[in-house]
């Protein structure tokens, strides 16, 4: 048998090549996009937004498995929290909620062992999120808005277990 080599055939051609390389490029390429939100002016308008606002230690943060094997580009990590007060929703002694690190993703920069005040989302989503839109704020920033949320609300539940 004679074979004759693919002298111009579509796999030796500089410009497949170079469309193959574009084509990577721009379908694996996120595209960045600052938050634009408006974070609640007071506790009241947080109380009425959020799902649940609480108090809590930041135990661990992680990246969910998928993001790690690098499978999803989430970019969202996991907050675990240790609640140490609530003013609304569940009341357990932990709770796990997810958010970017960074503001720029309208997330919330989490820190393990420092402790929050934490708004969660009220939105139709599968995570339990939190961030910078919420009202979310360290807590050595909070004590005037805890303050103002122990009058709505009464004075907040702490812990029982």
């Amino acid at each position: 048998m004679n074979y004759r080599p693919i002298k111009d055939g579509i796999f030796k051609s500089n410009k497949f090549i170079f469309l193959f390389v574009l084509l990577i490029i721009f379908t694996t390429a996120s595209v960045a996009v600052a938050c634009t939100c408006e974070a609640p002016s007071s506790a009241k308008e947080g109380l009425k937004r959020a799902s649940a606002v609480f108090t809590g230690k930041v135990t661990k943060i992680y990246r969910p498995l998928l993001d790690r094997l690098g499978i999803s580009g989430s970019g969202t990590y996991r907050v675990i929290f240790e609640v140490t007060r609530f003013w609304k929703g569940s009341h357990s002694k932990s709770i796990v909620v997810a958010t970017r690190l960074s503001g720029e993703a309208c997330g919330f920069p989490f820190k393990e062992g420092k402790e929050y005040l934490v708004y969660v989302a009220d939105q139709p989503v599968l995570d339990v999120e939190t961030g910078i839109c919420t009202g979310t704020k360290d807590i050595a920033d909070a004590e005037i808005e805890m303050e103002e949320l122990d009058r709505l609300i009464g004075s907040a539940t702490k812990k029982r277990w």
